[in-house]
């Protein structure tokens, strides 16, 4: 890679760290292995049917078994997951990772019980776009707690959210 492309390259390593994301869990089970990743790259598409996009790397240990199973969970993490990141984020591998957290079976793939949210997926469609799949699932279900503090990521750091203004003012 020229010296320019790496420096353009960095730019836009650094300046995507501006970007504030909540931090989900993209889970899925093929022939009784469940796996498991981290992931920011997750966003809504539409309502109607319900979609959700996720974009994985294709070096991911989740990434084939994802698309073989067709089928897949998105586990929005809470405030109290925070532990549950490095583990996600290969501190730990393979099954271990469930060994941690509250997981429950829903729709054939694991779902963290006490989730932000989460949503159960059928694998609509998948495209490569350079080293990640830009995944495409159709929400077949979606379940979520009263109290709202989704964890989010930030220039490298696990954050919390806040109101601008009380609602209550």
């Amino acid at each position: 890679m020229a010296g320019a492309e790496i420096a353009a390259q960095a730019a836009f390593k650094t300046a995507l760290r501006r970007f504030t994301s909540t931090i989900c869990l993209i889970t899925t089970e093929w022939e009784g292995a469940r796996y498991g990743m981290a992931a920011t790259a997750v966003q809504s598409v539409t309502a109607d049917p319900p979609t959700l996009l996720v974009c994985i790397n294709q070096s991911a240990s989740i990434s084939g078994p994802l698309k073989l199973a067709g089928k897949f969970a998105v586990n929005m993490l809470h405030l109290s997951h925070a532990p549950l990141v490095p583990l996600f984020s290969g501190k730990l591998k393979g099954e271990e990772r469930f060994a941690h957290g509250e997981w429950i079976g829903a729709g054939g793939v694991p779902v963290l019980g006490d989730a932000q949210a989460a949503f159960v997926c059928s694998l609509n469609s998948a495209v490569s776009v350079g080293t990640h799949d830009v995944v495409l699932g159709e929400v077949i279900e979606a379940r979520f707690i009263e109290n709202i503090a989704p964890l989010l990521y930030e220039d490298g750091k696990l954050v919390r959210s806040a109101a601008l203004i009380d609602a209550a003012a």
